[in-house]
C-alpha cells in the first residue's frame, strides 16, 4: 500500500520555541490507508476470502528522542462478506486469518519509540520488523489487509560508511487478525508427539546490512535463533553494473543454514507428521542474474535445497514466521509455490520479467514469471507455474491503487493423483487501496 497521511517538518528554531505539548502533537505523523482484497482459492484450503477495511497510523512527535505511536485495524467493520469465524488456534495463508472474512478490530502496533540523531532507533512494544529477511511483517503487502507484528524490541544503529546493525528480540507474534500476542507459529497445525508442542517461547536475532554510497553493491547477513525451531543463518549479496542511464546489469547470490543448535529436540524433531519428522539440517543456495533497459527488466534464478537424509523435510529451510506467507527472500519463489511452505528440498528456477506501458500508461506494470520445479517428490517434481502480476498505481488520484495477480500451475504426467496439465489452484487477487 501506497504511504500517504502526513508529516509537519519544523525547523530547529521552531521546536526550540515549542512547549512539550507541541513538541508531542504538534510534530508528529499520521496515516489513514483502506483495501479491499478478493481471494478465489480451489476449495482444498479454504473458501474464497472477501475482505475489507481500514488501518489508522499514527505517532508523535519526539520529546527528549522518545515518542509513542500504534496502528488501529478495523475489518468487515459492516457484516462478515463470509460465513467464517474468527479462528483461534490456526493461522495459514489459507486461513481467513490473514485475511479475516470476519468482523475484527486488533491493535496491530503500539510501540514506545526512541532515536538519537539518524544514529539509533529503539522501538518497544507491539512493532513491525521492517528490514528482516526471515521475519513476515515488514509493514503491509497486497495481500495481507492486516501485518504480522511482534511482541518485543528491535534496534537499528547506523554505524556509518554504509553499515546499518540490527538486533530484536521478540515472545509472541499476532498474526493478521488474530486477537492477542502468543506463542503461536506458521507451524502451529503441526501434531505432536506427548508432552511436546509446537509453540515458540520467543525469537531472539542479529543483522547487519550494508550498501554502497551509490546503492549499486548491497550486502545482508543474518542469525535467528527461534526456540523450539532451531537456528538459522541467511546472507546474500547483489551487485548493480551500470552501462549507461538506461541500460543496467545485476547480479546476486543468496546462501542460508539451518541447524538444530542448542535445543535436543524441538517441534520438527518430535512432530507426528511424517513429512516433518526428523533434526533439523538443511541448506540452501541461490544464484540471479538479469538486466534492465529503461521500463523493462528480465531475471534468471536459480534456488536449491538440500539436507542429510532423515532430515526434516528432506532438507528443506524452517521458518516459523514466513511458511505459508510466499515472503521469504529466496529467489525462485513463485505466487503460489514455495520450498519453505511445501516443506519440500530440492531444485527451482525461475524466470521474470518487468515492463511498464510507455506514455500515460508508464505506471501500469506487469510482472509475467515462470517457474519450474525438479526434486524427488513424485507430486511436484517437474511442477510448472506461470504467474501474471499487476500493479498500477494511479497518478491521477493520490493513493489510489491497484494489484492483481493470476496463478496457474501444471503438474508433471508422473505425477500421482493428477492428470498432465491439471492446475491447482487458480489464485485470483485484486485489491483497490486508497490512503490519504
Amino acid at each position: 500500500m501506497m504511504s500517504g497521511g502526513g508529516t509537519l517538518i519544523l525547523t530547529e528554531s521552531q521546536i526550540a520555541q515549542q512547549n512539550w505539548a507541541e513538541k508531542l502533537f504538534a510534530g508528529g505523523t499520521y496515516n489513514v490507508y483502506a483495501g479491499a482484497t478478493y481471494n478465489q482459492w480451489d476449495g482444498t484450503y479454504a473458501s474464497s476470502g472477501k475482505s475489507y477495511g481500514a488501518n489508522i497510523f499514527g505517532q508523535t512527535g519526539q520529546l527528549g528522542g522518545f515518542s509513542i505511536g500504534g496502528v488501529f485495524s478495523a475489518m468487515n467493520p459492516i457484516g462478515q462478506l463470509n460465513n467464517d469465524i474468527n479462528p483461534t488456534t490456526y493461522y495459514s495463508r489459507y486461513s481467513s486469518g490473514y485475511i479475516p472474512t470476519f468482523t475484527s478490530y486488533t491493535l496491530p502496533e503500539a510501540f514506545l519509540e526512541y532515536q538519537y540523531g539518524n544514529i539509533v532507533n529503539v522501538d518497544l512494544g507491539y512493532v513491525a520488523f521492517d528490514n528482516s529477511p526471515w521475519l513476515a511483517g515488514n509493514a503491509y503487502t497486497n495481500m495481507l489487509t492486516v501485518p504480522t507484528t511482534y511482541q518485543g524490541i528491535g534496534v537499528n544503529v547506523y554505524a556509518g560508511s554504509g553499515w546499518l546493525l540490527s538486533a530484536l528480540a521478540f515472545n509472541g507474534a499476532q498474526f493478521g487478525a488474530q486477537q492477542g500476542f502468543t506463542g503461536n507459529t506458521n507451524y502451529s497445525w503441526l501434531s505432536m508427539n506427548p508432552g511436546y508442542n509446537n509453540n515458540s517461547n520467543g525469537t531472539v536475532s542479529v543483522g547487519a546490512n550494508y550498501a554502497s554510497t551509490d546503492n549499486n553493491y548491497n550486502l545482508r547477513m543474518w542469525g535467528y535463533q527461534f526456540d523450539n525451531y532451531g537456528t538459522l543463518l541467511y546472507g546474500d549479496t547483489g551487485l548493480t553494473i551500470p552501462v549507461n542511464k538506461s541500460l543496467s546489469f545485476n547480479l546476486s547470490a543468496q546462501f542460508a543454514s539451518d541447524q538444530q543448535w542448542f535445543q535436543a529436540n524441538n517441534a520438527m524433531s518430535q512432530s507426528s507428521n511424517a513429512q516433518y519428522a526428523g533434526n533439523i539440517q538443511s541448506y540452501a543456495a541461490g544464484i540471479k542474474a538479469g538486466m534492465t533497459y529503461g521500463l523493462f527488466s528480465l531475471n534468471a534464478s536459480a534456488n536449491t535445497m538440500w539436507g542429510p537424509s532423515g532430515s526434516s523435510s528432506g532438507g528443506a529451510l524452517v521458518s516459523p514466521y514466513t511458511q505459508s506467507l510466499q515472503v521469504d527472500p529466496m529467489y525462485s519463489e513463485a505466487w503460489s509455490y514455495n520450498q519453505v511452505t511445501t516443506g519440500q528440498a530440492g531444485n527451482m528456477y525461475k524466470l521474470a520479467g518487468q515492463f511498464a506501458l510507455g506514455g500515460w500508461g508508464q505506471n501500469l506494470i506487469f510482472q509475467p514469471n515462470y517457474i519450474y520445479v525438479a526434486n524427488n517428490n513424485v507430486t511436484s517434481n517437474g511442477l510448472q507455474e506461470m504467474d501474471l502480476v499487476l500493479n498500477y498505481p494511479i497518478p491521477q488520484v493520490r493513493g489510489l491503487y491497484i494489484f492483481g495477480v493470476y496463478a496457474q500451475q501444471w503438474y508433471a504426467q508422473n505425477a500421482i493423483g493428477v492428470t498432465n496439465n491439471n492446475y491447482q489452484p487458480i489464485e485470483i487477487q485484486s485489491g483497490v487501496y486508497y490512503t490519504w
